[in-house]
């Protein structure tokens, strides 16, 4: 090898152990140094990204994960610490977030929270039935009083904004919505696992969702995800 093709060699060399060394672009999740943003930035993304998985816009091309843009900080910060103290243990929680969150510090979860609070939630691109999204947003606005069933808003907020540690479900992917309201249905007729055991703050869900058909829950999420 020539003087200059070994100068070329050890040049790169360099570079590439630089680029990985480079805190902000760590995923590294056991370095206490590495933010929330780059977190979000190089980890998260993958799943609630933008499109090329790098952009961490919260939103999740993905229907079957959650948009994360504009959530309530508190609400994800408990979130993630639950899924850091493995209290919450749905299948979702001990298949994928238990590992990602484990090496977490609790300054790098407010950190994620925050950063993901702060973005703007996009409209939902995906088409429903006007039929049922107009259904969904009666039961949503006025519950169903012969079931003992209260109106969504009146925690979530009448635009489905949330708030503090009541999540956001504006123009939330239908199919992830109506995955949490059947875990929620805790009616074992139905041959749903009882997920509301495996979630700390799920037991006044499971009281709602139990009153709700499945072409209710359908419904409701159908408008969820209609509002821009």
């Amino acid at each position: 090898m020539t003087r200059y093709a070994k100068i070329l060699t050890l040049s790169a060399l360099a570079l590439t152990l630089g680029a990985c060394s480079n805190i902000e672009r760590s995923r590294n999740l056991g370095n206490p140094q590495v933010s929330g943003y780059t977190l979000a930035q190089q980890v998260c993304s993958t799943c609630h990204g933008g499109s090329d998985g790098i952009n961490a816009n919260g939103t999740a091309l993905n229907p079957t994960y959650p948009n994360l843009a504009g959530q309530q900080a508190v609400y994800l910060e408990a979130e993630l610490q639950e899924f850091h103290d493995h209290t919450r243990k749905d299948a979702a929680a001990r298949d994928m977030m238990w590992g990602l969150t484990s090496q977490l510090t609790p300054e790098q979860i407010k950190a994620l929270a925050e950063f993901y609070a702060h973005q703007k939630p996009q409209p939902n691109p995906a088409q429903s039935d006007p039929a049922a999204v107009a259904a969904g947003q009666k039961l949503f606005l006025e519950g169903l009083a012969e079931k003992s069933v209260p109106a969504c808003a009146t925690c979530h907020g009448a635009n489905a904004e949330g708030n503090g540690p009541i999540p956001r479900l504006a123009s939330q992917h239908a199919d992830y919505l109506y995955k949490q309201m059947v875990g929620f249905n805790n009616d074992s007729g139905r041959g749903n696992h009882p997920e509301t055991l495996e979630r700390p703050h799920a037991v006044v869900m499971d009281a709602i969702a139990h009153g709700l058909t499945d072409t209710q829950m359908l419904q409701v999420a159908a408008y969820l995800q209609s509002i821009q």
